[in-house]
């Protein structure tokens, strides 16, 4: 597959970087246009996985590119000493298309995490000066900082980093009696902490009734929930946001990844009552929400929160799992196939990285989680025309993998 530049590419790469990644894929995307990209050879991919959920407007995006070209044309940084608009028209968005509240801009999903952990250890503080316990779930991904890594339900994230971020408290996923039992014992519990949809560990979704009496019971026993949407937010899912699939209301959110598009950005969201528990000088960032992130998250979500944008996204994705599951019949190597709107998983009797490989020499872009969860999760723009030649890749990917 590796041409002349990209193996000189390759060897650079090892020169200079560290390889915390691994083997990189012998490909250097150069340009975009919608959900197509190209190589340094000019080589075009259809793009199934969207920078890990991050490029939710596709490559080249009109309204997007103005707002950039603009913006860096105007002022890129100032700092949070002073009113940035941009910053406030974009929080004044993400209030109008989940709660009313305030928000904290941040430059990752991450950092959103250590925000939600460190407002909570607030909370409980309000409470008990020994309440500062939160609970995660397992198979969960926060991040990988050292707040959110300890929130993280996944071991072999926290291998060889330990000690931990102490006071951290792991349930199994979708178990309610569990989680009951531990908040009935457990006064000093300030923070339920979840996903809805598991992405890094398989595209896993949370149970309706877990979710929804986790959520009664959070309110009942004054705890915080905390909703993590940095994957699931901002449309991936075919809603807004993931929790508008199961009728809650959460206490705080964080974001990131397609918040802007493509551009680094990561925010905190909380009802007005916690958000008001961080006071001057409690928390901070030099380059969180600087205008350029925030002028991207503004065109982000002013063109995702429009309803037929959201049902566009929701009828993509049924199409694809109506089309994996007619091709599960043919390839018993399928097990399952789950996902909410363009955020699905193909869960496979073997592992799939050879699978992600050969589709990558076929000029299509998926990824391969936990080993055997091939991961689909397209620019939410991605046209029917792209996503029928995609798939049509991908099955003769599956069959090449049959024989």
């Amino acid at each position: 597959m590796a041409g002349k530049k990209a193996q000189m590419l390759g060897q650079m790469d090892k020169t200079y970087l560290f390889q915390n990644y691994g083997d990189r894929f012998p490909v250097c995307f150069v340009r975009g246009k919608g959900a197509h990209l190209f190589d340094q050879d000019n080589k075009r991919y259809i793009d199934f996985l969207s920078g890990i959920a991050v490029s939710s407007l596709g490559y080249a995006h009109p309204a997007l590119t103005r707002a950039l070209h603009a913006q860096i044309g105007r002022v890129m940084h100032t700092s949070n000493y002073f009113l940035n608009k941009e910053q406030i028209d974009a929080a004044k968005l993400l209030s109008e298309n989940t709660f009313i509240g305030k928000t904290l801009f941040a430059n990752s999903g991450a950092e959103a995490s250590e925000a939600a952990i460190k407002l909570a250890r607030r909370y409980g503080k309000t409470i008990s000066p020994d309440c500062y316990n939160i609970i995660t779930f397992t198979g969960s991904f926060h991040g990988r900082t050292y707040g959110s890594m300890s929130a993280t339900g996944q071991d072999k994230i926290k291998k060889g980093f330990e000690p931990l971020l102490p006071g951290f408290i792991t349930l199994p996923f979708n178990d309610f009696e569990k989680l009951r039992i531990e908040l009935e014992k457990n006064s000093g519990v300030c923070a339920v902490m979840t996903e809805l949809v598991q992405g890094e560990s398989g595209i896993n979704i949370a149970d309706k009734a877990f979710i929804q009496n986790t959520a009664k019971l959070c309110k009942e026993k004054k705890v915080l929930l905390v909703i993590d949407e940095v994957q699931t937010g901002i449309g991936r899912t075919g809603k807004f946001c993931a929790y508008h699939h199961f009728g809650i209301e959460p206490d705080v959110l964080t974001f990131a990844k397609g918040l802007g598009a493509g551009i680094p950005i990561g925010a905190l969201h909380a009802r007005e009552k916690f958000a008001a528990l961080f006071e001057k000088g409690s928390h901070g960032t030099t380059f969180g929400g600087n205008h350029v992130a925030c002028a991207a998250a503004v065109v982000a979500l002013k063109t995702i929160g429009k309803k037929s944008f959201l049902e566009s996204v929701t009828r993509k994705g049924e199409y694809i799992r109506e089309h994996l599951e007619k091709l599960r019949v043919s390839f018993p190597f399928i097990k399952d196939i789950r996902g909410l709107g363009l955020h699905i998983g193909i869960e496979l009797d073997r592992p799939g990285a050879d699978m992600v490989k050969r589709a990558l020499e076929l000029g299509l872009i998926i990824n391969c989680t936990s080993e055997r969860i091939i991961r689909i999760m397209p620019p939410l723009t991605i046209d029917m025309k792209t996503i029928k030649a995609g798939l049509d890749i991908l099955a003769r990917v599956f069959e090449e993998a049959q024989k």
